[in-house]
């Protein structure tokens, strides 16, 4: 890596947008000659930190029972462990990794992301991510995170992004074009995050009326939930392809929808196929491995196919 070449910037001002969080940054090149991480004073609260090369940026934040209530409702997640019980969704885990992702680093372009969970994490407990920045070449990043609670890691990601500062792929809607219920919607889910929306909708010199990735990672767990009897289990690895697809336009009636195909019967786990469909087009792949095992309901419905 070259260190003297920015790959992209990051807009501290935007880190007063998560109200309720800590998120702070390390480089351990700080005191060498060439670090990885600059600091730009502007006027107006336009500062910027410019990125060179590898560093590590934590978060810390805690997830509230009637946040976390809030969020199944948003998502439709019918989990009652979730409501009664004391334990965070898996989808919140997920949102709460990505989000800081779109709103301080709007220059990346997330291509994949990759969860694995290794255990529950629990409500109004503080957790932890902490995302390590590798840099393959200028142009693709490798972002590992691990998500700590109590001493244990109960989460791992990675994910891979593209620098597209020149946002050659931006999606722009007109406003007269928005869902305005969808919209709301959307604004609902950044709330629950004690986030406002204009910090996710109002780009550096457009308005983004579109959905957050961070939303639609979070929905494929509620509709394996409502497809499988009981509780669905417990997804241990969720994947998810969003490279070289627009983002969806939050302009259909009935916004984006998720469809399940189990791969293969296993006696132990479920290895289940997700896409993210709107109106007729789909956008996304994905894939999620539930364990233990769960039947399907109304596995000859139109909803599900099982693939052979």
């Amino acid at each position: 890596m070259n260190n003297n070449q920015r790959i992209f910037s990051i807009p501290i001002g935007k880190l007063s947008d998560f109200q309720q969080d800590s998120i702070y940054f390390r480089d351990v090149r700080a005191c060498t000659r060439t670090p990885s991480l600059r600091f730009e004073e502007a006027e107006e609260g336009n500062d910027k930190l410019h990125v060179f090369n590898k560093f590590l940026m934590h978060h810390d934040y805690v997830i509230q029972k009637s946040s976390g209530e809030r969020f199944v409702e948003i998502t439709k997640d019918k989990n009652e462990i979730h409501r009664v019980g004391n334990i965070i969704p898996g989808a919140m885990t997920v949102s709460k990794i990505i989000l800081p992702l779109e709103i301080l680093m709007p220059e990346l372009e997330i291509s994949n992301v990759n969860f694995k969970f290794t255990d529950t994490s629990m409500y109004d407990e503080k957790i932890k991510n902490v995302f390590l920045f590798q840099f393959i070449n200028p142009e693709y990043i490798q972002i590992e995170v691990n998500t700590y609670q109590s001493q244990k890691t109960v989460a791992k990601a990675l994910i891979t992004a593209k620098v597209n500062s020149g946002r050659t792929h931006v999606v722009k809607v007109k406003e007269e074009d928005v869902n305005e219920a969808n919209l709301n919607l959307v604004r609902e889910y950044l709330d629950v995050f004690a986030i406002e929306s204009e910090a996710y909708v109002q780009k550096e010199d457009y308005r983004d009326y579109t959905y957050p990735l961070s939303y639609i990672a979070a929905l494929p767990s509620a509709e394996i939930v409502k497809q499988m009897e009981g509780n669905g289990g417990m997804i241990n690895v969720l994947r998810m392809n969003f490279g070289g697809v627009k983002m969806i336009p939050i302009t259909n009636v009935k916004g984006p929808e998720v469809r399940l195909a189990r791969q293969r019967e296993r006696s132990t786990f479920n290895k289940i196929i997700t896409e993210i469909v709107n109106g007729l087009v789909t956008y996304y792949h994905g894939l999620a491995i539930v364990n233990p095992a769960a039947k399907f309901r109304n596995p000859t419905s139109s909803a599900i196919s099982l693939a052979k």
